[in-house]
This record gives C-alpha cells, structure tokens and sequence, in this order.
C-alpha cells in the first residue's frame, strides 16, 4: 500500500497546493519543506479530521475565513480519498494520529482585571478509568469444586493480577467455554483425574501419560495454555492446561464480571506502563511530568509541568512517546496514518536516537500484528541527519514539499553519475579520479579527457577549463535571480573558495598539501595549519559545498540545495564571496 499524493485546499497559510509524494506503508517516510512553508498547515489538516467530515477550528481557515471550504485528499493505490466538511473518505478506511509538542497559551486573571499569561504544554488522555473489580477467585473453592484431586489445580491468585493474563486471553472466545460439546469433553477429563489416586506430582505425571492428548483437543484451553507457557507464566503444560481452567471457569461463572474485572486489570496494567515510562525518562529533579487520575472526568492522563520547567528537549521526547504509545495501547484495525509534526526540533543526539527507536518499534509492532502503519514524519531538517541512527537508510522514505525538477541539472548529474555508479566501473579509473581533481574541487591546472567520455554528456565537459565556466556562468545566473543549475552553484561556491584560499597559502609545500587532501572542509583545516585566517563565512558555506554529491540512484539532489541556496542570507553569504572572488 502507498500513498502517492496529498492535496489541500484553504487550510491554514495553504490555499492550493498538491504536493507528488511517495508514502509506503511501514517504512519511516519523511516530509522535508523548510521552516514557514507549511508543514504546520499540513499537520492541521489531517488532526482536524473527525469520523465525519473535516471541523476546522476558526484560526485554521486560510486566511481566517471561513466561507472557503477546506479540503483533504489522498490518493492510495491510485484511488482518491477526499475530506471536506460534508464527508470523509479517508477516516473510512483509516486512523490518523497527529503527534505534536502540545503546547498552547495560557491565560490566567488576577486581582482587579489583571491578565498575565504562560505557555503549558496540553495534558494527554490516556484512557478512561474503569469502575475498581476484582476476579472472584478463591484457591480453595476451585479445588473443592474441581473433586477429590483439586490439589492438581494451581493457585492462580498471583496470575489474576498479572497483566500476561491478558495476553493469554487476547482473541480467545471464552463464551465457548459454556458449550454442551466443550463442557461435556472438559468434564470427561476431570472425572478421570478425580478417579486416580497420588500426590499432584504423580497425578500430573498420569494425565500427561494418558490424556494430554484429550486437553490439547479442547482449542480453548489450549490457546490459553500455550500462552502462558510461553510468556512465563506457567511451568509445565500441566499448570498452565489447570490454570486455563480456572480462567475459563470463572468467565463462565459471570461472564459480566469477568469483563468488569479485565477491564481493570489492563487499566491498572496501563498505568503502571505509563508510570514507568516517564520515570525512565526523567533527567530532571525538579518537575516532570506526572501520571495523575482525574476523579471528576474518570480519566487517567498525562499533566506536563508549565513549558519553562521542562527543556524544550524533554518536553518533546516525552510527548512524543507517550502519544506514540497511546497509539500502541488503543490499536487499530485500520491502517494507520501517523503524522509527527517537527516534535524533534530541540532533541540532543541520544534523545534522537531514541525518537527513532520508538518510531521503529512501533513500526515493527504494527507488522507483527499484520496491521498497516504510514508514519510521516514532517521536518525542516536535513534527512542526512537520520542516516547516522537508527533508521535504516536503504528504508528510509525522503519527499521534499517544495520539490523541484532536476531541470538545468540534468547533465551535471549525469556527471556525477560517470564518475560514481557501476555501470561505468569497467572505465579506465584515472578518468574518474581527474574528474574529482579538476572538475570537482579547485586545481591551479588546467586538464582535458581524452579517452572515453559517455555520448549522454557535453563533449566540451572534457576540458576541466570549459566546465569551469558553466557552473561560473550558473553562478552569475543564480545571483541574476535567473533559472540556473542548483548543482553547478554548488561546484562553483567549492571551488571559489579553494581558489581565494590557495591563492592564501605561503609556499609550494603547503599548496601542494592543499591540493592533495580529499574534501574541502578538509582542505580549509589544512590552510588553517598554514596560518591562514579563514573567513567565517567559509565555513558556513559548508552548508552548500559539503552536500553529498555521491550517486544514489532515485535520489533527489536538488531539492534540498534549492531549498537552501533560496535563503536570503545564503544568498548573501555566497554573494559576498563570488565579489571577494573578482576583487
């Protein structure tokens, strides 16, 4: 299943837009757009869904006007899903989850009209709590129900409260249980057992010489017991068939009952869960957030200490998993898209890590139960960023918004690709290693091709000099505000820079030490060896002519660099070089 388009209309700062996107199902999928682009309005979209129609809150109106009907579609496997405010496709055949950092304004009056405001984070409802119910068990009942060797039952006191009896249970129809056929073959082994005389060892040892064979054919019980043989919770096949018993005994006893209490078991099961996973967060001993029942509202949520007690970090890591968790305790049994609207911005190196980590599980969670997840990650950070933790990068599914067409940069990534991919291994290898030398970054000479050279690119590209004043001539066009070739400024903000500091550089040694080192970051650290004072500006330009420029077929190369080269003060820096460059 995937996703290939999104299209909005009159929904926050967007009025139109129809963003190409490809979304599969269980992969991490990222939507990269820079910061004021809307991504926001993107998330507002999908969390403003109800089962019936889309209920937009009045400031999420385009232009705060609510006479211009909001809309929402996507097209999945080439059908097209709408939502508007008279109908809602997509909630039909999906669950949509927004994770965002919840925090929102907050006014409180004073004494004499006075108004003073904070910024809270939104507490999180997790779950309705239950009225209080236990399982009406006792040890000594059932054995004396059971006959003369009740001794054989286990004491399931302990498991009753145990949250791997819901495990056991799950999808299991303990109603069947009451059936004529079920019970009469049920009783059929109890009296069998109830004929034999022994210790409950020697019993159990009997029953599994002469009729393990009739327990395992009763598909309840042997559903129960096979679970909890394999969570822990049981021994031997004998404890767990008897402890399957009088489980089941007990739902058929009141079925009603049985509910009332297994509904607070998972209650109970649930906030423990949430207890713990915010204490194996808490890096602070200050304030953290707290899990707290709200009597009134017969609720169990998540308060969050005001905004200014928590790190922006913290704040987020924490709404980010328990939401994320939330959905994992409600289930689904539709496909679920998961929105995470930039919940990461402030998150250190290991707080990324572990955002990844729970994102990945709950992936991997989801395909174990054969369910359908769509995480869409909305950010304004480089995706390079990703590749270095958990998610796998051969996985990872990258869309740029403000997608832009390869266009002018249809031959310089031909280029790119000569010199990289495998197809053009069998190639004479000096060629490729020229190309890096003389084309790539900065050389005081010139050099030209003369052996084999692809019919797809430019001939005159055979001379370093002549691809030289392409990407010069790109540069001009660039800060002309004319169409030009995102990549080729990318070269040409390189090899300026290596130019003016080579140019800077005090004798031949250090020249020639310059030239052979791989990389230009690596070049300014050789030049900064050398006594040079470096421009700061440099080094921030690494932004553009560090981008990895390595072929990656499918990859797009020049999106995020247009995304980039588009920023006024990128734009400035870059102008403010090229005019050093001709000085």
């Amino acid at each position: 299943m995937s996703i290939s388009q999104i299209e909005i209309r009159n929904i926050k700062g967007i009025s139109h837009e129809c963003f190409n996107v490809q979304l599969k199902a269980c992969k991490p999928n990222l939507l990269v757009a820079p910061n004021g682009f809307g991504k926001s309005s993107v998330a507002t979209a999908f969390s403003s869904m109800n089962t019936k129609r889309i209920d937009l809150a009045e400031k999420d109106h385009h232009k705060e006007n609510d006479k211009l009907a909001p809309e929402l579609s996507i097209t999945v496997n080439g059908q097209k899903l709408t939502a508007n405010r008279t109908q809602n496709e997509i909630r039909q055949q999906f669950d949509v989850l927004v994770v965002n950092s919840g925090l929102t304004p907050k006014a409180k009056k004073h004494f004499k009209g006075a108004v003073s405001s904070t910024i809270e984070v939104k507490p999180i409802t997790v779950c309705k709590i239950p009225a209080k119910a236990e399982f009406s068990y006792k040890p000594a009942d059932a054995k004396a129900h059971f006959g003369q060797n009740g001794k054989i039952l286990p004491n399931i006191s302990g498991l009753l409260k145990d949250p791997r009896l819901l495990d056991a249970i799950q999808g299991v129809d303990l109603s069947k249980f009451a059936q004529v056929r079920i019970q009469t073959a049920v009783q059929a082994i109890v009296d069998k057992v109830n004929q034999q005389n022994g210790s409950a060892a020697a019993i159990s040892q009997w029953i599994l010489d002469n009729c393990i064979q009739e327990l395992r054919a009763v598909t309840i019980l042997n559903s129960i017991s096979e679970r909890l043989v394999q969570y822990g919770a049981a021994d031997s096949e004998i404890e767990s068939f008897f402890a399957a018993y009088q489980i089941a005994c007990i739902h058929t006893a009141d079925p009603k009952a049985f509910s009332a209490a297994t509904d607070w078991l998972y209650y109970v099961t649930v906030k423990a869960h949430y207890q713990d996973l915010l204490a194996n967060f808490k890096s602070s001993t200050w304030q953290w957030a707290k899990v707290e029942e709200i009597k009134k509202k017969k609720e169990l949520v998540i308060n969050f200490p005001k905004a200014h007690q928590l790190s922006n970090g913290q704040r987020d890591i924490i709404t980010l998993v328990v939401q994320l968790h939330k959905a994992l305790y409600e289930g689904s049994k539709k496909p679920l898209i998961l929105i995470i609207d930039e919940v990461f911005d402030y998150l250190d190196d290991a707080n990324l890590v572990a955002f990844q980590y729970y994102v990945t599980s709950i992936i991997e969670e989801y395909k174990a139960r054969n369910q359908v997840i769509f995480p869409i990650i909305l950010t304004h950070l480089d995706p390079g960023v990703f590749f270095d933790f958990c998610f796998n990068k051969h996985k990872i599914q990258i869309n740029y918004l403000l997608s832009k067409p390869v266009g002018k940069s249809k031959n310089i990534l031909k280029l790119v690709e000569f010199r990289d991919s495998d197809q053009y291994a069998d190639m004479v290898q000096p060629i490729r290693n020229f190309l890096d030398k003389h084309w790539f970054h900065f050389h005081p000479d010139a050099h030209e091709i003369t052996g084999d050279w692809p019919d797809s690119l430019p001939n005159e590209w055979k001379s370093s000099d002549a691809f030289k004043d392409y990407f010069s001539n790109e540069l001009k066009r660039y800060l002309a505000n004319k169409n030009y070739d995102a990549i080729a400024v990318c070269f040409a903000v390189r090899i300026v820079i290596e130019h003016q500091i080579y140019c800077l550089l005090p004798d031949s040694d250090w020249k020639e030490k310059f030239i052979s080192e791989h990389g230009t970051s690596n070049k300014l650290d050789v030049a900064s060896s050398a006594g040079i004072d470096i421009p700061e500006s440099y080094f921030l330009l690494g932004i553009i002519y560090n981008t990895n420029l390595h072929w990656n077929q499918g990859r797009d190369y020049v999106s995020p660099l247009v995304s980039k080269l588009n920023h006024l003060t990128i734009r400035q820096l870059i102008k403010r070089v090229a005019t050093a460059a001709h000085s």
